[in-house]
């Protein structure tokens, strides 16, 4: 295994010390959260969310309740901002029973207080808590791990490009572009020890699927993540016409778990800002690591682990 990937002192006691920065307007956003509250190899420290509104605490609240972890410390950035609770998570969760609450920290606090040089921490979001953190001077933190970036055709291999950005060399990335100048900081930042994007060219390829939904059924009770997962995936399933679901950010959770899960570059990761895209190129110091490609095996094994 490549040394950079090896993740033995993020360890203690058997369990992976992880923080989580996520929004949750989309479903699997908070399918990131149930897969991490559960995983056996994960220590959820501490959640920030962005922005953080009385609903989405009282959303957030009342998932950890129902895994017996309202002890987790909860972090938001702001809120008196509009709300982004999708109506689809009242369909999983019934609103009646969801109270708003500002029962939270600051986030940046949290950030500072749970991170440090043997913790990952895993972004879905926007890069605003983050960036407020760096901009402190006293963040520290072992990994980043980001769903977001884009490795365009000087970086992916032809066997590797997904149809629809084929020939491109920049792109949108859905979390970066929400704050960009949050994003150009996170980049900038020197203390952050190691830095891994789960880039938008492997993301797109990986959908949660009937298939995959026929391959969780017969462990479905093996955990309470697993049969959340189920649950939530059966609802979601049924209301579409489609086959499933992009899983961005449930893929990005499994690559801070297990690294070799993706192919890896090193790269910088820039903002063009003419085409206001991203893009990645092979310098002589590299910012980040980004996917090229992942392991599907690897990482259905990691999303069902119990």
């Amino acid at each position: 295994m490549e040394e950079s990937l090896n993740s033995e002192r993020f360890y203690i006691n058997g369990r992976l010390q992880i923080v989580l920065d996520l929004e949750i307007g989309y479903m699997d956003d908070f399918i990131t959260l149930v897969f991490l509250l559960g995983h056996p190899l994960v220590n959820l420290k501490a959640i920030t969310i962005v922005p953080g509104t009385p609903d989405e605490i009282g959303f957030l609240r009342h998932v950890l309740a129902i895994f017996n972890r309202a002890d987790i410390p909860l972090g938001v950035f702001d809120m008196n901002a509009k709300s982004i609770v999708s109506a689809f998570d009242y369909k999983v969760y019934y609103s009646t029973e969801i109270k708003e609450s500002r029962e939270a920290f600051d986030a940046c606090d949290i950030l500072l207080t749970h991170c440090d040089e043997n913790t990952i921490l895993v972004c879905g979001g926007p890069l605003t808590n983050v960036s407020k953190a760096i901009q402190t001077g006293k963040f520290r933190l072992g990994r980043l791990v980001v769903q977001g970036g884009f490795a365009g055709d000087n970086i992916v291999p032809p066997n590797k490009r997904i149809d629809k950005l084929n020939g491109l060399l920049t792109s949108t990335a859905f979390n970066l572009d929400s704050n960009v100048q949050s994003a150009l900081n996170v980049l900038q930042d020197k203390t952050i020890k190691e830095k891994f994007f789960v880039s938008k060219n492997v993301c797109h390829r990986v959908h949660y699927n009937r298939d995959m939904h026929k391959q969780l059924e017969p462990i479905k009770d093996k955990s309470l993540s697993l049969k959340e997962i189920y649950r939530i995936m059966s609802i979601y399933l049924d209301s579409i016409n489609i086959d499933g679901e992009i899983f961005h950010d449930p893929l990005t959770a499994c690559c801070a778990i297990d690294p070799t899960i993706g192919e890896w570059r090193d790269v910088e990761l820039y903002f063009d800002e003419q085409v206001k895209e991203w893009g990645s190129r092979i310098v002589e110091y590299p910012n980040v690591k980004i996917t090229v490609d992942y392991n599907h095996s690897s990482f259905l094994n990691t999303l069902f682990a119990y």
